[in-house]
């Protein structure tokens, strides 16, 4: 969290804005929870006058009439009960609305995030530093602070105005010494005021240990997410059991989860250590403020400023007044602490989209006919000093068949990230037609790409919805994608066969695929989209050699007029294509077929096929 200290005014903003996210979601929250509050505290004070003013009757005059007329007033409380229970309905379904709308927020804010912003470590960061901080904020505990806030406000109203009656409360009575400066309105101005240096006490002491609780939690968060990852997340893993048994990994995970563990009890025995002294500095206070209104009330009776049933109502109003003024300076803490999330959660919202977006739409052409140019482009990532592509010119013309070779790091992924706009050029500019693509409406120059990385993501969705990422698909397309990606007569043998789920996560009759079938089922997604672009970024790795050909070779003939490029570094899969690009340390050192480029031996594509030829000799 941010460590600068913010303003009163700084953190009333902030609660202004996210009561705007709430009420824009959940409306009229404000409002139950106002009416919440106020039928609330209005039963508990009712019940109360009426049974001090019963008390009165049964000590006084013993009107059996105005005793039943009392009694029978409990009978209106019921209504007050039933728009109570109404308006708590109404808030907790806003509460548990808003904890999964948040989430979804941050979800929406992600999905149109500039994809150089969800690269970021920093931002990725950030967003874990949400997760991590859940349990101590959101919108879900703003709303929780906001209930404890609205109650301390109305008993603090409704018992100041009953309780306003002890300055007009004289005893009858002749009085003298000490019971006549009982019977003074400075005797009750001097115990309200110290009544209220010890809710300043309170307040201190709730402030002070709630902050370091806070951050005794922030501290621990990180321990937390390790343990959870040890005792939950490593062991369920499926595929991480086999080198569980394999390698005999229960040692080194017992001893690491073990490790973590003590660290994470000695965390808590901190902050069990620091609730112990909160609890016994506050109930210090409280044991004063409490003592201190029983021994006003009882003397005020005692003296005769009134009988037994106003010392029932009056002990009951200042004790309320006592109890609003903790729960009132709780949350009074627990929303400025509240803002430590809240201050993140916006920062992550109001992330800057840096990237231009334009208005002119892509031609929609039948022939495929866009050709791409790199103007002397270079590129270096976010945060990094070096170039990961440097002074690239290249042009991609309709119908190529381009294969990308090179070494780890040598910016072939880069090149393809750039040709598809997910970043855009640090130097230079690319063209699309002739015109720069960040002139081009960027979902609609996205359209024209169909693309499988190397560390593509299947989903736990049916077969169908995978394959076509829509939820309404084209069944007969969908299966002639998965024909062409050699998937047909396995999906035709799944219990459901489109509608089957992809694994076990959400659905027991999910079906688990290999990594070679995940690999043609992207393949079949990049198919289905039909773009002008298809490139296939080593999304065949875990398949053998002869796989990958086949899989490249049929790959080929399905593209027909579409402009094609491989990345791969096996050389031999690629020597069907046209041309053949060569990068090294960021740069295009070599661009022609595979046969003229062997005729150079010093080159580097030479030297890189004959690295590997002679494992296939």
């Amino acid at each position: 969290m941010k460590k600068h200290k913010r303003t009163l005014k700084e953190d009333l903003r902030m609660i202004k804005r996210a009561l705007k996210l709430i009420e824009s979601n959940t409306p009229h929250f404000l409002l139950h929870n106002f009416l919440y509050s106020f039928f609330a505290t209005a039963i508990f004070v009712i019940a109360n006058y009426i049974t001090a003013s019963i008390v009165d009757e049964l000590t006084g005059n013993r009107d059996p009439k105005k005793i039943v007329f009392l009694l029978s007033m409990y009978a209106a409380e019921v209504v007050l009960y039933i728009f109570r229970d109404y308006s708590w309905r109404k808030v907790r379904t806003f509460h548990i609305i808003s904890e999964k709308w948040e989430e979804v927020l941050l979800n929406g804010k992600s999905f149109s995030m500039d994809y150089p912003n969800m690269e970021d470590p920093l931002i990725r960061a950030k967003r874990q530093l949400i997760t991590d901080s859940r349990g101590t904020g959101g919108l879900g505990k703003l709303m929780v602070n906001l209930v404890s806030l609205f109650e301390g406000i109305s008993k603090l109203v409704m018992c100041s105005i009953i309780s306003m009656e002890l300055f007009f409360k004289h005893s009858d009575k002749v009085l003298s010494g000490f019971e006549k400066f009982i019977d003074t309105s400075g005797f009750t101005i001097a115990f309200f005021v110290f009544v209220a240096i010890c809710a300043v006490g309170e307040y201190k002491v709730t402030s002070k240990f709630n902050r370091l609780s806070v951050e005794k939690i922030k501290g621990n968060s990180m321990i937390e997410r390790l343990l959870h990852y040890y005792l939950d997340d490593y062991i369920d893993d499926s595929k991480a059991c086999k080198d569980i048994h394999i390698f005999n990994q229960k040692r080194l995970i017992r001893f690491s989860s073990d490790k973590v563990y003590d660290e994470w009890i000695k965390g808590c025995k901190e902050l069990f250590s620091l609730q112990r002294k909160r609890n016994n500095r506050f109930n210090l206070f409280y044991v004063l403020t409490t003592g201190a209104t029983y021994l006003f009330v009882a003397l005020k009776t005692y003296i005769g400023a009134f009988g037994l049933g106003g010392f029932i109502k009056y002990q009951f109003c200042v004790a309320r007044i006592v109890e609003a003024a903790e729960i009132f300076s709780s949350a009074v803490t627990d929303l400025r602490t509240n803002n430590d999330y809240l201050e993140i959660f916006f920062d992550y919202l109001d992330t800057p989209t840096e990237m231009h977006y334009g208005t002119i739409p892509t031609e929609k052409r039948m022939d495929n006919k866009y050709d791409i140019e790199f103007h002397n482009v270079s590129f270096r990532y976010p945060n990094t000093e070096n170039y990961a592509i440097k002074n690239l010119n290249l042009k991609f013309k309709v119908g190529d068949r381009i294969a990308v070779v090179g070494m780890n790091g040598s910016g072939k992924t880069t090149m393809i990230k750039l040709l598809c706009r997910l970043y855009d050029p640090t130097e230079g500019y690319i063209t699309l037609n002739g015109i720069d693509i960040q002139k081009y409406a960027y979902e609609d120059y996205l359209d024209l790409f169909s693309v499988v990385f190397q560390d593509f993501r299947l989903f736990s969705f049916s077969v169908g919805e995978n394959v076509s990422a829509e939820v309404d698909y084209d069944e007969e397309k969908v299966w002639s994608s998965l024909e062409k990606a050699g998937m047909l007569e396995r999906v035709k043998a799944m219990p459901k066969e489109l509608k089957t789920p992809v694994y076990k996560d959400f659905e027991e009759d999910g079906v688990e695929i290999s990594g070679g079938e995940a690999q043609k089922l992207a393949i079949a997604r990049a198919l289905y989209k039909d773009a002008a672009f298809v490139i296939l970024d080593e999304p065949t790795a875990s398949l053998d050699p002869i796989a990958e050909h086949e899989i490249y070779s049929r790959f080929n003939d399905m593209v027909k007029d579409k402009t094609a490029v491989y990345i791969s570094h096996r050389l031999s899969s690629c020597r069907f294509c046209d041309r053949i690009l060569v990068f090294d340390n960021g740069q295009l050192i070599q661009d022609d077929s595979h046969e003229t480029l062997l005729e150079n031996p010093n080159g580097k594509y030479s030297e890189l096929w004959n690295a590997q030829a002679q494992y296939y000799a």
